[in-house]
């Protein structure tokens, strides 16, 4: 008997596999995925990355470190929750922001425009943003530093050691900018006094925040399946160059924040062979705040100083103030997951909020009589609890796919309330309480393994915020019969695709919102805020992403919502029924190209290439009558019949850089890139002008530990 060799060659064999990131798209609740682990080397910031998504729109009040408006689907500001690895923000004050957090701490965004997952369970009106922290495997180092126009800096470490049974690491960041780039302000003239248009130079209007968290635990032990404790300190400092709106330079008005040790604890275990699943946070923050502005004087937009002429007056703004607040934070969050049976799982989050807030202003208001009393040195408590009991279901050999939840809010707070007329303190204590349910249902039909149809709805609610019912112990004054806003919010979309090829998604959405809640004034002196608004409003959002060749992707989306008032009853503002939210684009569009021109030139050139468009249409700073609107189709053109001050002007921004991963440093990369290139005026929230042109270059190392090692 002879053996014949025979030889068989094997056709290519190919596994496709779901990514984290896309498992988290495909989800029964649509959710908006940023990967940022693509523009880590890039020096992109959240913000552009988030703004570059259909239906997001994130605005900014100046430079690095200012302040933010969050706009998903017609809603913003205290509408959108933020979270951290699922834990919403509030324990980390200003520090863990969309605005400062750099893209290299983060494994991706996720952004839910409605309907919010079981294990989120906030009172989000409009959706929610949610930072993954970065997970590279058990044993990684990763340092970034970039350098950029106007005197910017930002560093990134994160440091990560893992075993079978501990792990321990760090991650640390650092930003700085003197923000000193040029805008047109109004400049009176010196002998006239008209105000003429001037290109300055911002001269103060640095910002420098230093963030770290320790962390270490055990994991894949008997009592635990993970067990994390953590400590996070940070510091802030900015230096304000003008309120709210660009108006009135300041010159020497700072705030700073700071928190020196932060605890949080993370524990995580499985039962009953898995079907039950608990994972339980708790967290306790101590946070300072100081706002200054005591000058015997004023700056003028060139910088120039001018004594006051009357030296007790100070404070560049309405009033002098030498605010200093400290606030203290209980989280806690409680996920349980049951696993009824292969098509249910029963789902319950806790999440429970205990906030107080105690002060002192030596120049702050105080109530009259003989014996006044600094209002910020007035203590203030505020609790909230949310719950929510969510059912997902999978049917129909898993082409149907529900999710139900039942929700319920508690908010209770507790304080001194100031008399509007007279302006005394009331003599006994008052407290503001509420409590509302909630219902959302989500479904998703598959129609294939890229192909799905979305649809949900929701009865939301959004508890007034602390500030909203205790007031700021300054100007603000508190309103314990504020009621929560409420919200009817529908939405319901299509995907379709074919991996490395195609895809397209679009999407709809309805919202009726009532008893929202806007700041009104109150006599010379004071604000409050109230319920009064009533908002209606559609939308429809787009997005198409090609890929021309394996190396060549191209990407475009745009968005368009009209949401207006409707039912005012304040009868001094019924001429504005029908009238667009002030303050709010309503529409926008951006197109993408990246290539990858070392796959490309299979392996020559280590470099990436990427160009970004960003179009917003003219919007409105206050709310302007109807009629007053642009005629034409969907109002998109011609102009609007009113001041042109009130005007946000549209803009379109043109950015675009390359990243090089060189042959012979594998775990190294260098970008350049030029943002704005030329160099238009921005202007985003509230009309604040943003920089102009800016050039960045940033240097990233990645060390990981080899899977063998």
């Amino acid at each position: 008997m002879t053996l014949v060799p025979v030889s068989n060659e094997l056709a290519e064999v190919r596994v496709y596999g779901k990514s984290e990131t896309q498992q988290v798209k495909e989800q029964t609740i649509k959710a908006e995925v940023i990967n940022t682990k693509i523009s880590q080397a890039q020096s992109a910031t959240v913000v552009e990355l988030m703004n570059r998504s259909a239906g997001i729109r994130i605005r900014q009040s100046g430079g690095l470190g200012s302040g933010i408006n969050i706009m998903l689907n017609g809603f913003q500001g205290r509408s959108i929750k933020t979270f951290k690895d699922g834990i919403p923000t509030d324990y980390l004050g200003a520090s863990f922001g969309l605005g400062t957090i750099p893209v290299n701490m983060l494994e991706r965004v996720e952004v839910y425009k409605g309907v919010l997952p079981t294990s989120l369970g906030a009172d989000a009106l409009g959706g929610a943003v949610n930072m993954v922290s970065r997970k590279d495997g058990q044993k990684f180092a990763a340092i970034s530093y970039e350098a950029a126009s106007f005197n910017t800096h930002r560093a990134s470490v994160n440091l990560h050691y893992g075993g079978d049974r501990y792990f321990a690491g760090l991650d640390a960041f650092y930003n700085y900018s003197d923000n000193n780039y040029h805008v047109t302000a109004n400049v009176p003239d010196p002998v006239t006094a008209n105000i003429i248009p001037t290109r300055v130079r911002l001269f103060h209007n640095n910002f420098r925040q230093l963030y770290g968290e320790i962390y270490g635990g055990v994991k894949g032990v008997p009592w635990a399946d993970e067990l994390r404790i953590a400590v996070t300190a940070f510091d802030i400092a900015r230096e304000n160059q003008f309120a709210s709106l660009m108006a009135t330079p300041y010159g020497a008005s700072y705030s700073t924040q700071h928190a020196r040790a932060i605890p949080s604890l993370r524990y995580k275990k499985s039962f009953a062979r898995e079907r039950i699943r608990l994972d339980q946070f708790l967290v306790y923050s101590a946070i300072r705040s100081l706002q200054a502005d005591t000058l015997a004087g004023s700056y003028d937009w060139f910088g120039n100083f001018n004594e006051a002429v009357n030296p007790n007056q100070r404070g560049e703004g309405n009033a002098p103030t030498l605010a200093q607040i400290d606030f203290t934070n209980l989280t806690s969050r409680t996920g349980i997951d049951f696993t009824l049976n292969k098509q249910h799982t029963l789902a319950l989050g806790v999440v429970f909020n205990d906030y107080s807030r105690s002060g002192r202003d030596p120049y702050g208001s105080v109530s009259p009589g003989s014996n006044p009393v600094d209002l910020l040195s007035l203590p203030a408590d505020y609790t909230k609890t949310v719950a929510t009991l969510g059912l997902a279901s999978r049917l129909l050999k898993e082409r149907l796919e529900n999710v139900f939840q039942v929700k319920f809010y508690a908010s209770h707070a507790v304080g001194q309330e100031v008399n509007t007329s007279t302006g005394l303190l009331r003599e006994e204590t008052s407290t503001g309480s509420n409590r509302n349910f909630g219902v959302a249902e989500a479904i998703k039909y598959n129609l294939g393994d890229h192909s799905y149809f979305r649809i949900s709805g929701e009865l939301a609610t959004r508890l007034p915020e602390q500030q909203e019912i205790l007031g700021n112990g300054a100007f603000a004054l508190s309103n314990f019969s504020i009621k929560p806003e409420k919200s009817v919010n529908g939405n319901v979309g299509f995907h379709t695709g074919r991996p490395g090829q195609y895809s397209v998604e679009l999407n709809g959405f309805y919202r009726i919102t009532r008893d929202m809640i806007i700041s009104v004034p109150v006599g010379l002196q004071y604000s409050q805020s109230i319920n009064v608004e009533q908002i209606r409003g559609i939308g429809l959002e787009t997005d198409l992403t090609v890929f021309a060749r394996p190396w060549l992707a191209l990407n475009g989306n745009f968005t368009y919502q009209d949401f207006r008032l409707y039912n005012i009853r304040e009868y001094t503002i019924r001429y504005l029924e029908g009238a667009r939210l002030r303050n709010m684009p309503y529409f926008f569009a951006n197109l993408g190209v990246n290539a990858d021109l070392g796959r490309a030139t299979s392996g020559k050139l280590g470099i990436r290439a990427f160009w970004y468009l960003s179009y917003v249409h003219e919007y409105y700073l206050d709310y302007i009558p109807r009629d007053t609107e642009p005629d034409g189709f969907l109002g998109l053109w011609g102009k609007a019949r009113i001041n042109a001050p009130n005007i946000i002007p549209g803009q379109t921004i043109n950015s675009a850089g390359i990243v090089w991963h060189p042959r012979f440093l594998e775990r190294f990369s260098v970008a350049a890139e030029c943002k704005n290139i030329f160099d238009k005026a921005i202007y985003d929230n509230f009309r604040v002008q943003n920089a102009g042109r800016s050039f960045h270059i940033k240097l990233n190392y990645i060390w990981k530990q080899k899977q063998n090692q």
